[in-house]
């Protein structure tokens, strides 16, 4: 799990014990190590949370990582889902709506404003009378040109 995804779990309050055990597995991969990501990657079920979390901080403080910001962890997790809509067109409309969601949590901000236009074509096809006569390939096929448009403004 990415450092970014993982704050933005935090941020939200929607973080699991074993989300803490993959960011340390993901860390490990990249090469990175310290004796408290080492323990904090061998703790097994059942995970007590409290000795998670502060494994957690103690190798966020041996590696000297700083938590990011919630906007930036918000704008890598929309990073994120662009990619997988990409990769998964079949639940492109359910992740497009999570991209809304995050878009929403900022206030919307003018560079996300296309996700909100998509999120009322999604209300309007799965909920409204949808008199633009939507159907599900044409939303779909939005959602992915939008998320490749995403990706190529915000590429870093």
């Amino acid at each position: 799990m990415e450092t970014f995804i993982l704050f933005y779990k935090i941020h939200h309050s929607n973080v699991k014990p074993i989300d803490y055990i993959n960011w340390a597995l993901k860390m490990l991969e990249s090469d990175c190590s310290s004796f408290s990501l080492n323990i904090l990657s061998s703790l097994g079920e059942p995970l007590n949370i409290f000795e998670v979390e502060h494994y957690f901080r103690k190798a966020l403080n041996e590696l000297d990582i700083q938590e990011p910001s919630y906007k930036e962890c918000a704008e890598f997790y929309i990073q994120y889902l662009s990619k997988k809509i990409i990769k998964d067109e079949n639940n492109a409309i359910d992740i497009a709506y999570q991209i809304y969601v995050v878009a929403r949590d900022l206030d919307y901000p003018e560079d996300l404003e296309e996700w909100c236009n998509i999120s009322e074509m999604i209300d309007d096809f799965r909920y409204g009378d949808n008199q633009s006569k939507l159907s599900k390939v044409s939303l779909i096929v939005t959602i992915v040109k939008e998320a490749k448009n995403h990706l190529r403004r915000h590429s870093k």
